[in-house]
């Protein structure tokens, strides 16, 4: 026999709950409404004894276990128990409120199973494929344990996978009338969320003992796998066709696919949206611009960086050190020629001590600290113990190799202090004016700097493909172009400040030291933008032969992104996708393409009017929308291949003239066009 279980339902709100309020009404319309054998009352952090019976009285022919939505410090868990164990669950809910967890509050496993009197012997409902989501914790090891999932298509994707847990479905339905999220009270939504278990009766045990045999556990009473209900039709996991005259009520089926479902499991491409090919691939543009630039821009740091640096630092550098300082000993030579006491005063031709830089060293120590700190690093590598010794050995040697330095600078910072003092001493007695300090070391690494900058900035601003890739027939190629105009370099920017004197002319002459200490005063200067200043970034998109894409290219190009895109999610709606497509390529680049999205485990649902593309399709499902006299919708679906479909009463019907009628606008139509190709042919 088959049995059919709610696992999850709320009854009163907890402090994690807003306010709604318990409905006897609501709860014998869902148990008959759905014809369910058993359901577990489950509210958050708490078992409430009277609420529970008041339940078992309002639906006294159905099994009601008493169970508790448990927040762990490790995620969510539903617990489901035998009557027997009733007491121990109020005893428990005293102690949760004992413990002031309050909205946010959470409990550890440990805890859990030291204050919840024979815990082992219940069901553990982990839920799936949720951010709260949990693995089962080393602690509850041994409990008997299932996957909870919310919808029929999350159900058969994990029922599918081996290394996962039995999945059940459950409602998280609130038994009320004035529920303000009106999914957790919409029976006709909920009755999708019913599990069906293998079993005789609906003992506690006996549901135990079933529950983990993925044999044991369906969503549909047929144990049928790959397909999902919508409102009493069956559809498949995989494929759909919609077919339907217009106004027959295929738009109203996708809503109410999406209904079911949450926002962020599916991918929609609406009727017609194709039409806005143009936002799409202007969007598409700027991703693959983006991806492109940020993989060029890796292969260059350290030169950015440095760039970077000196532009920051143009201020320090002393473009007429050099000058003033030859100056000065030119006068200090004269005044020590003309006072006859050069031989007295040596002390004037001492040189200063130029200071070590330390800053790498500062920054490698800092690296190999963080490196050091990471206990998650080292809990990936096996034997990390050994591994760390040597990282820490190595900063600590770097660290003696810092000390020494920065002591080494300390004292000659205190000898130039020290020679400073007695110079001016030695001036005041004699009125010689010693030569300015020059730090030879700096202006001699400053050209160094600019002379590798000029050869980096040579090398680097010519015309190169940063990316070229082929998609569904098409070409994308991201090109760098050296700036050839200020007009190109503003649009690019979207800046308004004059460029052309003092940025790009010396930009095209190749004069880069003067562009980039141009570029520093600009307005709209960034650091984190540099490498984007230096060249032109475009992309192009073009036809199998190379050439530009026309504008119904541009659509077929944007609609099979749009597919690549849709392949991460659950369920993908498709609607009228063949606007502006010519039969050819619906023929050979988008069926494939839609038939390809099954792979990757996504439900998919097509609408279309196209002929082409609903004949050649070969779905696994069949549906078909239609609308009687009173104009009220009717839906009939079926396995393609068996070549009938049924509505939700089970009266089933061949699918042949229903889709003719749909794909050639009646068999007149089919008929005419096949009589007009035939006398193509014979002329």
């Amino acid at each position: 026999m088959v049995k059919k279980i709610d696992f999850h339902i709320h009854t009163i709100p907890s402090e994690k709950d807003y306010t709604f309020s318990y409905s006897s009404t609501w709860i014998k319309e869902y148990a008959k409404e759905t014809q369910l054998d058993a359901i577990a009352i489950t509210n958050h952090d708490l078992f409430d004894k009277q609420n529970f019976g008041q339940v078992k009285k309002d639906v006294s022919d159905i099994k009601v276990f008493p169970g508790m939505e448990l927040s762990l410090e490790e995620g969510h868990v539903n617990v489901v128990f035998s009557e027997d164990n009733i007491d121990n669950l109020v005893a428990f809910s005293e102690w949760l409120k004992t413990q002031n967890l309050g909205e946010n509050g959470k409990v550890s496993a440990e805890d859990y199973c030291e204050n919840m009197k024979n815990w082992e012997q219940g069901i553990y409902i982990f839920e799936l494929g949720k951010s709260n989501s949990l693995s089962v914790p080393d602690k509850l090891s041994t409990v008997t344990a299932v996957g909870g999932v919310s919808s029929q298509l999350k159900f058969q994707l994990f029922h599918k996978k081996t290394n996962e847990l039995t999945p059940v479905l459950f409602s998280d339905a609130h038994a009320s009338e004035d529920d303000s999220e009106e999914k957790r009270r919409d029976i006709a939504l909920l009755k999708e969320k019913i599990t069906f278990i293998q079993i005789d009766n609906c003992s506690f045990d006996e549901i135990k003992n079933s529950i983990s045999d993925k044999t044991k556990v369906a969503t549909n009473e047929g144990y049928l796998n790959d397909i999902i209900d919508i409102e009493g039709h069956t559809v498949s996991t995989g494929l759909n066709l919609i077919v339907g005259n217009r106004g027959t009520g295929k738009t109203e089926f996708l809503k109410k696919i999406k209904s079911r479902y949450d926002k962020d499991d599916i991918y929609d491409i609406p009727q017609f949206a194709t039409a806005k090919a143009d936002e799409y691939i202007e969007r598409q543009r700027k991703e693959q611009k983006q991806e492109a630039l940020d993989n060029w821009k890796k292969q260059y740091t350290t030169q950015f960086t440095a760039i970077a640096e000196y532009i920051s630092s143009s201020d320090e550098i002393f473009d007429n050190e050099v000058d003033e300082f030859l100056d000065s000993v030119k006068k200090f030579a004269k005044d020590i020629t003309d006072s006859n006491s050069g031989q007295k005063y040596q002390l004037f031709k001492e040189a200063k001590f130029e200071k070590i830089s330390v800053k790498n060293l500062e920054t490698y120590l800092n690296d190999l600290k963080k490196l050091i700190d990471n206990k998650k690093l080292w809990e990936l590598l096996k034997e990390p113990q050994g591994k760390k010794k040597v990282f820490i050995e190595t900063y600590h040697e770097l660290r003696d190799f810092y000390v020494r330095k920065s002591q080494k600078n300390k004292i000659q910072k205190e000898v130039n202090e020290i020679l400073n003092s007695v110079k001016k001493i030695v001036q005041s007695k004699t009125g010689i004016i010693s030569p300015s300090d020059c730090e030879f070391t700096k202006v001699v690494r400053k050209n160094q700097i600019e002379k590798s900058i000029n050869k980096f900035m040579n090398e680097l601003i010519i015309e190169r493909e940063l990316k070229k890739e082929e998609i569904y027939g098409y070409q994308i190629i991201v090109k760098l172009t050296p700036y050839q105009s200020a007009k190109e370099f503003l649009n690019d920017r979207g800046a308004n400040e004059a460029v052309k004197d003092g940025l790009i002319t010396p930009y095209l002459e190749k004069d880069y030291i003067k562009f980039l200490k141009n570029l520093k005063e600009k307005q709209f200067y960034n650091p984190s933008n540099l490498a984007e200043y230096l060249m032109h970034l475009e992309v192009q998109l073009l036809d199998s032969d190379g050439t530009p894409a026309s504008g119904g290219q541009a659509v077929g190009f944007a609609l099979m992104m749009r597919l690549d895109e849709a392949k991460t999610k659950l369920i993908i709606l498709i609607d009228e996708p063949e606007a502006s497509l010519d039969n050819a390529y619906i023929r050979d680049e988008l069926i494939r393409a839609i038939r390809g999205l099954k792979q990757y485990g996504s439900s998919v649902f097509v609408v279309t009017h196209n002929s082409t593309l609903g004949a050649l399709l070969e779905p696994d499902y069949l549906v078909v929308t239609t609308k009687d006299e009173d104009k009220n919708y009717h839906i009939l679906s079926g396995e393609f291949t068996s070549h009938t479909i049924s509505d939700n009463d089970m009266i089933s019907e061949v699918s042949y003239e229903k889709f003719v009628e749909a794909m050639e606008a009646g068999f007149e139509t089919y008929t005419k066009k096949g009589e007009l190709y035939e006398s193509l042919r014979s002329r």
